[in-house]
């Protein structure tokens, strides 16, 4: 029992002496020193002192380093400027699945809106309800949360019905803000010659919206045609 309490009293003679800790290293370099695993239950709590609790920040908070000396901080995605992923999507079908888009045979293409399609994903792979709905029925997206975002959709036509003397044309694509008031955002327009079975455009555009505003991508080709497989990308640039 002596030689218990004599250990006792070294060790703590030895950490108030030095206020360094080692678990599995006899050399701690810091107060606490693990080489080693370690888990944590329940809180991992930052900051405070020896009369104030630490913060444990909040769900879905990070925490990043605010330099030497002082104590990290929990942080949210927002708060930091990031592109929060929010809508990812695919179109993997050709639709219609029969049949093709009437072309509008004239130009200049982007005079007949009439004959303009929506491009419509028929896959969500990823949705933020918390910042976008989408309509799979209507290719409308609804904006939720105000703010800037990144439209990335990548768009292809197929235009394999139109016969021999008929291919070439125009192809315009863009991305159209449709209420309050219709806005085209970004378009691309590209001609293409006799006998092009297939063509791609890539958009990107970065705009502020307000909740309940609403857009889409539309597409549009001289000739006749289909819409194919493509995808999209829309991210959230927090404040």
């Amino acid at each position: 029992m002596k030689k218990k309490l004599l250990y006792m009293a070294l060790f703590a003679m030895f950490v108030n002496s030095f206020a360094q800790v080692g678990i599995k290293t006899p050399t701690p370099q810091n107060t606490l020193h693990v080489n080693g695993s370690l888990q944590i239950v329940k809180d991992l709590n930052v900051g405070g002192d020896y009369r104030t609790k630490g913060n444990s920040g909040n769900k879905g908070e990070f925490l990043m380093s605010n330099g030497t000396g002082n104590a990290p901080v929990w942080k949210s995605i927002e708060s930091e400027n990031f592109l929060k992923v929010v809508f990812v999507g695919n179109k993997t079908d050709i639709n219609p699945s029969s049949g093709s888009y009437t072309g509008t045979h004239s130009t200049p293409v982007s005079a007949h809106e009439n004959y303009t399609q929506t491009y419509v994903y028929n896959v969500n792979n990823k949705i933020d309800n918390a910042y976008l709905t989408y309509s799979t029925s209507t290719g409308l997206f609804t904006v939720v949360k105000p703010g800037f975002y990144n439209i990335v959709p990548y768009i292809t036509y197929d235009l394999n019905l139109n016969p021999n003397g008929q291919t070439a044309g125009t192809a315009l694509s863009y991305i159209q803000k449709v209420s309050p008031t219709p806005t085209r955002l970004s378009a691309s327009s590209t001609g293409h010659g006799e006998r092009t079975t297939g063509l791609s455009h890539n958009l990107s555009s970065i705009n502020f919206f307000n909740a309940g505003d609403t857009f889409r991508i539309r597409c549009v080709y001289t000739q006749n045609f289909r819409l194919s497989s493509g995808n999209i990308h829309i991210s959230y640039l927090t404040p």
